[in-house]
């Protein structure tokens, strides 16, 4: 099975950091505050196969980039970036919409400090990779 960006974003609203409606993939269109948003990680990795090729792989690995949009505190959006980071830190063994996460590999050692917007809110961004099974054995 495939782990999608929806997945990704059905796990992260199960965490209940944000408000209904206040959780994005792909695009954070109205730029509400208190908002995360999830996307691809643009920058490739390199393509690993099992030997034997793909029909042999029990797991694979999907990238993503976590955009926290907070609000015009950096202390307040630290917080809730971290809060993030610890919950996606700690995901283990976790099925959702039918698809199984074995476990999150985080790629920044913390949440990424990335300034304000133009409105004054402030942004933090996580990378993180999600180790997923692929087939059942």
């Amino acid at each position: 099975m495939t782990l999608y960006l929806e997945d990704i974003h059905a796990l992260v609203k199960s965490f209940g950091l944000v408000e209904d409606g206040h959780c994005y993939m792909g695009k954070l269109d109205a730029k509400k505050e208190k908002s995360i948003g999830i996307y691809n990680l643009k920058r490739a990795s390199p393509y690993k196969t099992a030997i034997g090729g793909k029909q042999e792989q029990s797991y694979g690995v999907k990238q993503v980039s976590l955009l926290i949009h907070w609000d015009k505190s950096p202390r307040d959006t630290e917080k809730a970036a971290v809060a993030l980071f610890e919950r996606l830190e700690d995901v283990r063994d976790v099925t959702v919409n039918g698809k199984r996460i074995l476990f999150t590999m985080m790629l920044t050692g913390e949440p990424v400090d990335v300034g304000a917007d133009d409105a004054g809110i402030y942004e933090m961004v996580i990378e993180t990779a999600f180790y997923h099974e692929r087939r059942r054995r």
